[in-house]
């Protein structure tokens, strides 16, 4: 599940981790998310810091308290003192600054995947 409001970065990542092998769904917003069935396992997220409505780390956070997060990737364009500060307090499998390689991000891909497996509740 990959979240972003940016459709190129929505776009490039969806073609990327299908040809990966991944079945992907995107959203725009954390809202488009929240509205939808969360796989319970074999799943994670690849989420945007800065998104509208709510940021990245309070959407999982919102997920977590409602039982249905997932192993997360944060990514994000920022590089300030905030979002960094963010992106420590998270709980985050990887955090990952655009543009970033193929190759960290599917390696954090595969470190979620096999921690979504596990019981949720730790999540």
């Amino acid at each position: 599940m990959v979240v972003d409001d940016d459709l190129s970065i929505l776009s490039s990542l969806k073609r990327l981790l299908s040809a990966s092998g991944f079945h992907v769904k995107t959203f725009g917003s954390p809202s488009e998310l929240l509205a939808t069935d969360i796989p319970k396992t074999n799943a994670c997220m690849v989420v945007d810091i800065d998104l509208p409505e709510m940021n990245g780390i309070e959407m999982c956070k919102v997920l977590k308290g409602s039982g249905r997060g997932l192993p997360t990737i944060l990514i994000t364009g920022k590089t300030d003192a905030r979002t960094r500060s963010l992106a420590e307090q998270s709980d985050a499998v990887a955090v990952l600054f655009k543009p970033f390689e193929e190759e960290p991000l599917l390696d954090g891909i595969a470190r979620a995947i096999a921690l979504s497996t596990r019981d949720r509740s730790d999540i």
